[in-house]
């Protein structure tokens, strides 16, 4: 394991530190691209965004053996490994492998804003070892320049752009980086700002954190991450779990579809006060979303046994994520039964399936059943989610998207 850091310039100017953790032996050309592209990276940072000491470590373990395709999640796990106990602001995994995708048929790069990592794939971005010449090195160089640019920006939440020449462009294939030029004056207004919280001392390292205790500096600290908590949600769009949890899916909707076709549902449903079908929903809701954390475990803690302002952004934007997901289910599981019971079942038929209810049956014994048989809906799926693949659920719950 190697250690290269770049030169200090003068202590007036607040220091970020990036970090590349570099997977495998990439070889002599991929190593010489790596050594041209970091220094580029340095280059054009210091050019942007002049008012920041910009240093960049480059730790190497050319002895790890990854399979390909590599799953992106285990690279990020390993990479906010380094970040923390390093102190980074803004971490890479680098590998010579594949990475494993769900969503697309490939991927050269994955970034979480939840976890300030992310993960970047030489294989399709560069060409075989040996095959490439040396006068290919720059472009190759400038490519991976632009990459890292992007993933910056991918990492405090600056939104992509049409134009194919700004570095925030989405890249639909490696090609496309080698366009890139520039950013946009707005985007670098708000990346610097961005950058700017990031510069400021951390919690963790004010001397009254220490006397706050776990529950003082959790509240704190997402008081003062709070815009980047939002951001780490948004980007994860736990508004797709439904599409993206088949098992989830599967047992919520199998449950509805059994108890819309049972009178005791509907007679139990149909009985039940608002405010206890909503405390119960809640109820619920809390429960299998905490259920799914520790089963897939997915809460992080921190290794050298104090809190830091990362620990409790990845935790809070990841339990933010499932809770928010799971409620999606819910609206979802709540709306389809909704819709059902209007378009199917009678009036006779529900009276005679609800004798204990007595008067007229109205809109708020109709969202009383929804609510029971949501809740019931997402209490299976959640038992059906806890057997997705942990590499699946992680990537779902870190990935914002695959590049």
């Amino acid at each position: 394991m190697t250690n290269d850091t770049a030169a200090t310039t003068p202590n007036e100017r607040r220091p970020l530190d990036l970090g590349w953790l570099v997977f495998g032996e990439p070889g002599p050309e991929a190593a010489e691209v790596l050594r041209l592209a970091r220094q580029r990276v340095l280059d054009r940072l210091g050019e942007l965004f002049p008012r920041f000491d910009w240093q960049l470590t480059v730790i190497r373990r050319p002895k790890a053996v990854l399979h390909s395709p590599c799953e992106g999640s285990l690279l990020l796990q390993e990479g906010l490994v380094e970040h923390d106990e390093r102190g980074w602001d803004f971490s890479f995994v680098i590998t010579s492998a594949d990475l494993q995708t769900y969503y697309k048929s490939y991927a050269f790069a994955m970034p979480s804003r939840a976890l300030s990592v992310a993960v970047v794939s030489l294989a399709r971005l560069l060409p075989h070892d040996g095959a490439a010449k040396a006068t290919d090195h720059a472009a190759q160089a400038e490519r991976l320049c632009h990459l890292f640019l992007h993933l910056l920006g991918d990492l405090n939440g600056i939104e992509h752009r049409a134009e194919a020449t700004d570095y925030m462009s989405a890249p639909t294939e490696a090609e496309a980086l080698d366009a890139m030029d520039h950013f946009d004056p707005a985007t670098v207004d708000a990346l610097g700002a961005e950058l700017d919280d990031v510069a400021d001392i951390r919690l963790e390292e004010r001397p009254q954190s220490s006397t706050t205790g776990m529950l003082g500096f959790y509240l704190l600290a997402i008081w003062h991450l709070r815009g980047d908590i939002f951001s780490a949600v948004i980007q994860a769009e736990p508004w797709q779990f439904p599409i993206r949890l088949n098992r989830l899916t599967t047992g919520a909707v199998s449950t509805l579809l059994i108890l819309m076709m049972t009178a005791e549902a509907w007679d139990l449903g149909l009985g039940q006060p608002l405010g206890r079908m909503s405390a119960l929903s809640l109820a619920i809701l809390v429960g299998t979303s905490v259920f799914i954390l520790r089963r897939q475990k997915l809460l992080l803690r921190r290794a050298r046994g104090h809190l830091s302002e990362q620990i409790v952004l990845t935790n809070t934007a990841i339990t933010l994520v499932v809770f928010l997901g799971m409620a999606s289910t819910y609206l979802l599981l709540l709306s389809l039964s909704l819709i059902a019971a209007h378009l199917l079942f009678s009036p006779a038929l529900v009276s005679g399936w609800a004798p204990s209810v007595t008067g007229p049956i109205g809109a708020g014994h109709y969202v009383a059943l929804g609510q029971l048989i949501a809740s019931f809906g997402i209490l299976i799926g959640s038992l059906g989610a806890s057997f997705e693949g942990h590499h699946y659920f992680r990537h779902i719950a870190y990935v914002d998207e695959e590049l």
